[in-house]
């Protein structure tokens, strides 16, 4: 791993950056959350995890479900969960791939892109002498171009308090001389970190998990009438729309599918084990639950675990009964935070070393958005604000609004978030 600690550009470059493909994009961006938990661990040590050593694990796994080649690692596993016959595999990926859809690449894709560059900007800007502390991607906002509709549609509001609260307590945790105190300011700042993830991942999580359901229930036939008619439909609203106004049916099935991929097919990828989360989460060896579950002393981070955890730990870790449930999800993720706190491994490559310099190499490519300056000289109207926007570079993608090939540089804010502030 390189000794060159990661900075603000790098995330700009990694995030931008067009031309790899989703599968690869979140490979990468996984190996650069492994360098930011290990840049962060230079200021705060390894006795207790930081949020990105869980974020490594988790975009590695995103990287491997977005591999839908035939020798996919993601489909196999898939087919054989629903134990399909070898002589029906290709069959299977085949009605696999009609389910899932475009939709699901670059829902995962774009919310993988979004999280890791607003909270790895944050972790990079943390202890720098500038003002701007993370960047965020705005389509809300009256400065930059109308937003494509999939890309309001995607990327869910988040409450802003949940990243001052994380600084606030990365900061202190640095301050603090006793282990114990700072594992218990950086638990509260990786609630915080996720709290704030989660919540902006709702909707492509809602669109890629339902996605299925949808299309047989609402597109396909829609597809057929729409071909012989030549008349289109707005497919993506369709998938897009919120479970509460979907017809009955819809929304039964719905539930019935995310229950059973949730009780099933889902698991949180870690370097020990795969995690199932439809069951109730087991502390790994050598970790005494009762010990992990202790009072939290710090007022903002008992808080912060109060939102989402109880102080029963049999309640708090009993398995997630419907994943899209931010409420249950933000429970089960707590629980996982807790309970894994002191397990060293997350600290581990992700990946064989070849792999790692490649992942590397990759990191490197790319071009850095050009921040705008003169804006605000054009519409004095407008003052100085305290926030920065940025421009396409020079070789921008000529198809920025196009899902395939869709960038979110002309959307990306850079936001002032002062964590010594009370």
């Amino acid at each position: 791993m390189s000794d060159t600690p990661m900075t603000a550009d790098d995330v700009l470059r990694i995030a931008a950056y067009k031309d790899r493909s989703p599968a690869l994009e979140a490979m990468v961006i996984a190996y650069s959350y492994h360098r930011v938990a290990g840049d962060l661990a230079q200021h705060l040590g390894k006795d207790a995890n930081n949020w990105y050593c869980y974020a490594t694990w988790t975009s590695k796994a995103i990287g491997e479900s977005l591999d839908l080649s035939p020798n996919s690692p993601f489909i196999t596993d898939f087919g054989r969960r629903f134990r399909v016959p070898a002589r029906f595999r290709r069959l299977f990926r085949a009605m696999l791939l009609t389910l899932l859809g475009p939709s699901y690449e670059l829902g995962l894709a774009l919310a993988n892109r979004a999280i890791f560059l607003e909270t790895a900007s944050l972790a990079v800007n943390l202890w720098n002498d500038a003002p701007d502390r993370y960047l965020k991607v705005s389509p809300e906002s009256e400065l930059t171009p109308a937003p494509p509709e999939f890309l309001t549609e995607l990327l869910s509001p988040a409450d802003e308090r949940y990243l001052k609260d994380a600084a606030q307590l990365l900061i202190e945790a640095k301050q603090a001389t006793d282990p114990e105190v700072r594992a218990e300011l950086m638990f509260g700042a990786n609630i915080a970190l996720s709290a704030y993830e989660q919540a902006r991942a709702q909707k492509a999580l809602e669109l890629v998990l339902y996605r299925p359901v949808r299309w047989l229930t609402r597109v396909s036939w829609r597809s057929l009438r729409s071909l012989v008619t030549r008349r289109p439909f707005p497919r993506f609203r369709l998938y897009s729309a919120r479970h509460e106004d979907q017809p009955w049916l819809t929304r039964k099935l719905e539930d019935l599918w995310a229950a059973l991929y949730t009780r099933h097919l889902f698991y949180v990828r870690t370097p020990l084990s795969d995690i199932k989360v439809g069951k109730p989460l087991a502390p790994p060896d050598g970790v005494d639950l009762a010990r992990t579950w202790r009072p939290i002393q710090h007022e903002k981070v008992g808080k912060l675990a109060a939102e989402f955890i109880t102080d029963d730990p049999a309640t708090a870790t009993a398995g997630v009964a419907n994943w899209v449930s931010y409420p249950d999800r933000m429970r089960f993720i707590v629980s996982y935070f807790r309970v894994y706190q002191h397990v060293a491994a997350l600290y581990d490559v992700p990946f064989a070393k070849g792999v790692a310099d490649g992942l590397a190499e990759e990191m490197e490519r790319g071009l850095v958005p050009q921040a705008i300056s003169d804006m605000f000289d054009n519409r004095p109207e407008l003052g100085r604000p305290r926030r920065k926007y940025y421009l396409y570079p020079t070789e921008s993608d000529p198809d920025a609004y196009e899902m395939a090939h869709f960038d979110f540089e002309p959307f990306l804010e850079a936001i002032q978030l002062d964590p010594s502030a009370k």
